[in-house]
Formats: C-alpha cells, structure tokens, sequence
C-alpha cells in the first residue's frame, strides 16, 4: 500500500473520535485517535497505536511486562503519542476498522505513524521491552530521517 494511499484511508479515520482503553499506568495514553493524531501534529511526534483485546493473554502479558516497564514506558512518553485501542467487541467498531485498514492481523500489533499518518513501524504479537526499544528507536530514527529529508525517506 503506498504511503499516499495508507494516509489517505488512515486519514478517514482519525476524525472519528475513537475511546482508548488505558491499560498500563505507565504510559501517558491519548484519550483517543482524533485528539492523538492532533497532538502528534502540534508536537511532530510520531504516534505509536497499540491494538488489543480484553481476552488477549499475549495482550496482558505486553502490558504487564512492556508497557509497564520503566525505561519503556518513558521512551513512549518522551518520544511518541500513544493511544491504545481495544478491538474486543464482535461487531464492526471505530477501533476494528482501523485495525483493518492498518492490516492488523495478529494481537497485540503496534502501529507507528507519523503526524502525516506515513507507515513508521509495525511490531506483531508480544514484544519483549527490548525488542520493542529496538522497534520504537527504529522509527523514531526512519521520523528523524523523513523530517530533514522534507517527506521523503531515504534509505541509511
């Protein structure tokens, strides 16, 4: 999916106003996708959704291990907007449709976009802290790398 056409659909769906669940106390999660994609505008922070379910056990365990780990908790506060969308409804939610157009498949995933809703980073299933501080920095890098180049990526 190009990056124009990714934008464009996730851009439909920022301006519903989407009800995060908060799982970890750790993170400063955004109340939900409309008012995460306007503070990820106004800061040029990218915005990292995390999709899970209340009957997840992988889910649990990346909040309890990951998300609620110190050194990861503060990456994601310092560097990211966060918003955590649970899709354990059966019907066709706000949060199901943008797990659907982002391709989410697999619980938990994370998304990362920047302001723009260009693709940063997808992590599928548990991430130990490790592996998502080296996803997250990877990101933030490919952001860094988007914003100096004017909106293009380039390869490192």
């Amino acid at each position: 999916m190009t990056s124009l056409r990714f934008a464009a659909a996730t851009g439909l769906l920022f301006a519903a106003a989407l009800t995060a669940a908060e799982p970890s106390k750790s993170v400063r999660w955004a109340d939900d996708l409309h008012s995460a994609r306007d503070e990820a505008r106004r800061t040029g922070k990218p915005i990292l959704i995390v999709f899970g379910a209340e009957w997840c056990g992988f889910c649990k365990k990346l909040d309890r291990d990951t998300l609620s780990d110190r050194a990861t908790a503060a990456t994601i506060n310092e560097r990211f907007v966060p918003v955590y969308l649970d899709v354990t409804e059966r019907e066709m939610t706000p949060a199901k449709k943008v797990a659907q157009i982002l391709e989410v498949k697999t619980l938990p995933s994370c998304v990362i976009l920047s302001p723009e809703a260009d693709l940063l980073g997808r992590m599928k299933g548990y991430q130990s802290p490790a592996a998502m501080g080296r996803e997250l920095a990877a990101a933030t890098q490919l952001q860094e790398r988007i914003q100096v180049t004017g909106g293009v990526a380039t390869p490192k």
